[in-house]
């Protein structure tokens, strides 16, 4: 009896194939990253571990499959992100498919670290002597616009650039919820869950007033997918660099070999939030910009230097002690015009013998003679 029952528990024990399929068809299909689970299904599916029962698969057995993809050149990023998709299949299986003894393998492997950290900007300041900006663009931007051939891309990255918004955000963006007047864009469906608006720079305003003036007055605005945006950039990124590299060796210039490099799409949100992280408060900065977690704002803030350089200077404390300093040379240089050269033919005290004071006023102290009384 009971070997009976172990053989009809072992004959409902579903294959990895057979897991993910249910899972996508279940669970991700009510998912908003339900295209990008589907990506990360089909690698799994075409592991040596799909036709296996899911009670037969261990922990090392993952391992190998992760050290395989880390020698193969993954990214860290993308290894974690196919380990937390197994790993929530085997969640949904044990919770809500009855099978609530069933282990979770993947508990039991070590992720990468991941640094998804990016200071990347967009050079702003590109030149070759003698040759006009008509011909060689400063800002990266433009070259990469001009040398796009999709029709809707110039306005997604422009305005990605001035506002902050993500990609499926200015994607699905909808006319109904674009109100010019006051600058502001409606955004019901982010990354974090919560609805939001966001402030129009003037540049946007224009933007999208240029844009919408031959659209209707309902529904989206845009008809290109988030991942087709991607790819056309990246095809204008390498068309870029491709015309950069022509037009340096007409010139017989060496070329500058950062420019359009590891650019991505997503870098367009972090050059607007660092120029747009002046302007508000932390707190109000976060409303704008999405973001639940402040610590999460802070990758994607990359103020100038010699900006933080500046507000310190303007700042009490900058202007308290330079006044301080400014009190010390005043006082310097009015001790050393006593000591000038007399009528009589006196001279200069030694430098050594001019000495500060008790709270930094300054007094010349003879030789021979006992210092001037503060």
């Amino acid at each position: 009896m009971l070997n009976s029952t172990r053989r009809l528990a072992r004959q409902t024990v579903l294959t990895l194939s057979q897991a993910i399929t249910r899972y996508l068809s279940e669970v991700s299909v009510h998912k908003k990253g339900h295209v990008s689970e589907q990506s990360i299904a089909r690698i799994w599916l075409a592991t040596r571990l799909a036709g296996r029962p899911v009670d037969r698969i261990r922990n090392t057995d993952l391992i190998e499959i992760r050290d395989e993809w880390t020698e193969a050149g993954k990214a860290p990023a993308t290894v974690v992100r196919r380990l937390a998709f197994l790993s929530h299949v085997y969640t949904v299986i044990r919770k809500d498919w009855g099978q609530d003894q069933l282990a979770n393998p993947v508990q039991l492997v070590r992720r990468p670290e991941v640094d998804n950290a990016r200071d990347r900007r967009f050079f702003e300041n590109i030149r070759l002597r003698g040759i006009s900006e008509q011909e060689c663009p400063k800002e990266e931007i433009e070259w990469i616009l001009r040398n796009t051939k999709s029709a809707e891309l110039p306005t997604i990255l422009r305005l990605a650039k001035e506002t902050g918004m993500r990609r499926s955000e200015i994607v699905y963006m909808r006319r109904e919820h674009v109100d010019l007047r006051r600058g502001i864009v409606y955004v019901p469906h982010t990354k974090s869950g919560r609805p939001r608006n966001v402030p129009l720079t003037p540049f946007a305003r224009d933007i999208l007033r240029r844009w919408l003036s031959d659209k209707p007055g309902k529904g989206r605005i845009f008809t290109i997918k988030p991942g087709s945006v991607t790819r056309a950039f990246i095809r204008a990124r390498k068309r870029a660099r491709r015309a950069y590299e022509t037009l340096c060796r007409r010139h017989n210039r060496r070329p500058n070999p950062d420019y359009f490099q590891n650019l991505h799409f997503h870098d367009a949100r972090h050059e607007a939030l660092s120029m747009l992280s002046p302007v508000y408060p932390t707190h109000e900065f976060a409303k704008v910009s999405g973001h639940a977690d402040t610590r999460m704002l802070l990758r994607y803030v990359h103020p100038e230097p010699s900006y933080l350089a500046r507000r310190l200077m303007n700042s009490p404390l900058g202007r308290r002690q330079t006044l301080i300093l400014r009190q010390k040379q005043l006082a310097l240089e009015l001790a050393f015009d006593h000591c000038d050269v007399s009528p009589a033919g006196g001279t200069h005290a030694p430098f050594s013998q001019v000495a500060p004071a008790a709270g930094g006023a300054m007094f010349v102290s003879h030789a021979g003679s006992a210092p001037a009384p503060t």
